[in-house]
């Protein structure tokens, strides 16, 4: 199956600008034998696009406008087949399409894939806006008459701000486990209260090893930089392809 996809809200990174995060291409993780044992979609933000260079893959690590798209190249060359959606349902390069399919193109995408490789694990990746794109996906599945389980779904810095009014409060019984990398930005979700099989991860606490002296202000309440950096973190994105890798096992 070919399934291509997009990125998320508030995320855009200018071409050319040079991130914070080490613009180092992490080593190969997982055996080859992981090739068609996972599945994982990737939702951007509100702005992140890939950019023409992103998409022909000429773009330095630490160059483009979608952070997710990147690490959808690095889950490729682990033998994951990992395909990526904006916020919107459309595909990379395809934001501005005037009719977006929103959440149920995403849905589709992994109702087929589970058709055609139903001993698969899915996972899903939802940064910013895409982070409440795929509670949207999650919540369609679980109202379906045939329920499709999650086995992981990961929110970096999820935000509905923009969205609805208020952010989601309960997890959809179809996913099996989640992880919340947040922000202490005030229009982010926060820490989500989920008592079992859950991680919330607060980038802005010191023991959780992601702030830096000279890094992005994970702790401040309100600084739209470190939305965006979030999103291209090295350290956050090793972290979250450990967490996919362990699916494998």
């Amino acid at each position: 199956m070919v399934c291509l996809g997009s990125t998320l809200a508030g995320t855009t990174v200018a071409l050319g600008q040079v991130l914070p995060a080490e613009a180092v291409r992490p080593a190969r993780q997982g055996p080859s034998a992981a090739s068609r044992r996972l599945f994982c979609v990737l939702i951007g933000g509100m702005d992140s696009d890939p950019t023409p260079e992103q998409l022909a893959g000429t773009a330095r690590r630490d160059q483009g406008n979608s952070g997710l798209y990147r690490l959808r190249a690095d889950l490729q060359e682990s033998d994951v087949e990992a395909v990526y959606f904006n916020w919107n349902g459309t595909r990379a390069g395809e934001l501005a399409h005037p009719q977006p399919p929103h959440a149920r193109a995403i849905v589709d995408c992994l109702r087929e894939h589970g058709r055609e490789s139903p001993r698969d694990r899915l996972a899903v990746v939802g940064n910013s806006w895409g982070g409440h794109t795929a509670y949207e996906v999650a919540r369609t599945l679980a109202a379906s008459d045939r329920p499709l389980a999650l086995d992981l779904v990961v929110f970096l810095d999820p935000s509905s701000t923009g969205r609805a009014l208020v952010p989601p409060r309960n997890r959809p019984i179809t996913i099996n486990r989640s992880v919340n990398y947040y922000t202490r930005n005030r229009f982010v979700w926060g820490p989500l209260k989920i008592a079992e099989n859950h991680d919330n991860i607060d980038l802005g606490d010191p023991s959780t090893g992601y702030l830096r002296p000279d890094g992005a202000k994970y702790q401040s309440p309100f600084d739209f930089p470190a939305h965006v950096a979030a999103e291209w973190d090295e350290r956050i994105h090793s972290d979250i392809r450990r967490r996919l890798m362990e699916l494998c096992e």
